[in-house]
């Protein structure tokens, strides 16, 4: 949150008062908020001037020639997309009137004579709202642009046909599985697809049915009443009430107990839950996404999940393709993860050299974009320069390399000449590491691998001319 003494500077007051002395108080009152106040001297000015540019704060009597202060509040909220935060004076106040003015969407309502230093404390505190009303606008447009489509990176056919087809379930509202390998990006996907849709503007809860344990689930879900069990010190809604006309996020949802599947079924059929300890059904709306990383259908086989359920959420699925599927987007990937890396943690690396990208390319990546990203990040910590090579990749990733070097073609299984090819690969690595770490100095380089330095000179010769491409 800002800082209070700040949060009300250069803000635009209007305010509106038919009697000149009470608009030269106010004026005063206002003067040490920094603001820039326009007044007017009736309500048919007021009105004008708001036709003409838009204020964060109005201040206006209710009785005035022109338009009353409630008819300058119903236009505020009838024409602005974000009607200023209103304030409205009178000598006439009622209690009934007061109880119109909030309902019509007054932020306070102030009566004659009032005291200025309490005047001016109130429209403090009226802005300070305005400021974080505006602060939660400007982070909810934040998230919302992180969670769209175009942020998820990538080229690939497979890709895009995916994204294309979530962007069309976005739209809709019926129950979405999502299937993937574990970090495919399942989580990412969700919040597109919720921040896409037309439940944006409400809340998206994310619950990891394998990390919260069994016993505590249910009540994660329902809610309880205070005492109903063990622990439950107070009273607590769950997460379906939390959401709220949202979209509720259930990941590894193959992870869920038998049990709570055949209570999850029962509130997608119902839309009413019932907290426990209480006996009354609450009515609740939200929609729901499901991911696994593993077939939903292969655990019905298995009779570890509810057949029924499964239709249920199998509705609209969306598959994402593991990263050895689309090795075309690792390059994207890689540069996209640098440059964040620049940014949020001041790295010094900005590009990394063509052999460090080729190797990257040939691992096949378990634990795909979310492998990636750490590979990355530590790569990045433990290089001191502007550019990342390969000795910065960990073992795995090197190995890969070695591999996919040696290994012949399909119809072509010759293991005596795989071995013979993958021991010069090897032997070429550690001549490199070796004089890497020598710092080119061929005879301490000789002195790690415990060779003399005429034998280095021939393999090194060898290597070169058996296997110049590998590496």
């Amino acid at each position: 949150m800002s800082d209070p003494e700040t949060a009300y500077r250069k803000a635009r007051i209007l305010v509106a008062d038919d009697e000149d002395d009470l608009l030269t108080i106010m004026s005063v009152a206002l003067a040490p908020l920094d603001a820039e106040i326009t007044l007017a001297k009736d309500g048919k000015e007021a009105i004008h001037a708001l036709t003409r540019q838009n204020f964060d704060l109005v201040i206006a009597d209710q009785n005035m020639p022109g338009a009353l202060g409630t008819d300058i509040l119903r236009f505020c909220q009838e024409s602005k997309p974000n009607p200023p935060v209103f304030i409205l004076v009178t000598a006439f106040g009622t209690i009934d009137m007061a109880v119109q003015a909030m309902r019509t969407g007054a932020y306070d309502f102030i009566r004659k004579p009032f005291d200025v230093e309490e005047f001016a404390n109130r429209v403090r505190k009226a802005l300070e709202t305005l400021n974080l009303e505006k602060e939660n606008r400007t982070l909810r447009r934040a998230v919302e642009s992180h969670y769209v489509f175009s942020e998820i990176i990538g080229t690939s056919r497979a890709l895009r046909a995916v994204l294309d087809l979530a962007s069309r379930v976005a739209e809709q509202s019926s129950p979405v599985l999502l299937l993937g390998e574990s970090g495919t990006g399942k989580d990412l996907l969700a919040r597109a697809i919720h921040f896409h849709g037309p439940r944006r503007k409400k809340p998206f809860i994310p619950i990891n049915c394998g990390a919260i344990p069994e016993n505590l689930m249910e009540s994660e879900f329902f809610g309880h009443k205070k005492g109903s069990f063990t622990g439950a010190i107070s009273h607590r809604r769950g997460c379906f009430e939390e959401v709220a006309g949202g979209t509720l996020f259930l990941d590894e949802i193959g992870e869920m107990s038998y049990d709570l599947q055949v209570k999850l079924l029962r509130v997608l059929e119902e839309r009413k839950i019932r907290r426990i300890g209480e006996n009354v059904e609450i009515p609740v709306d939200f929609r729901i996404i499901a991911a696994a990383n593993r077939s939903l259908s292969a655990l019905v086989d298995e009779g570890r999940f509810r057949q029924d359920l499964y239709y249920r959420l199998n509705v609209l699925t969306v598959e994402l393709p593991p990263l050895r599927e689309r090795r075309e987007d690792i390059v994207l990937l890689a540069n996209h993860f640098l440059k964040k890396a620049q940014e949020e943690m001041g790295s010094p690396v900005k590009t990394m050299t063509q052999e460090a990208l080729d190797l990257l390319q040939t691992y096949d990546y378990p634990g795909n974009v979310r492998e990636l990203i750490n590979i990355l990040q530590r790569a990045t910590l433990l290089s001191d320069s502007e550019v990342l090579e390969p000795h910065h990749l960990p073992d795995e990733v090197r190995q890969a390399a070695v591999v996919e070097a040696v290994v012949p073609e399909p119809g072509n299984l010759d293991l005596k000449g795989a071995t013979r090819r993958a021991q010069r690969v090897v032997e070429k690595r550690l001549l490199e590491r070796a004089l890497r770490e020598a710092n080119g100095n061929h005879k301490r380089a000789a002195q790690l691998l415990g060779i003399s330095r005429g034998s280095l000179y021939n393999k090194i010769r060898s290597v070169a001319d058996e296997i110049p491409e590998a590496g």
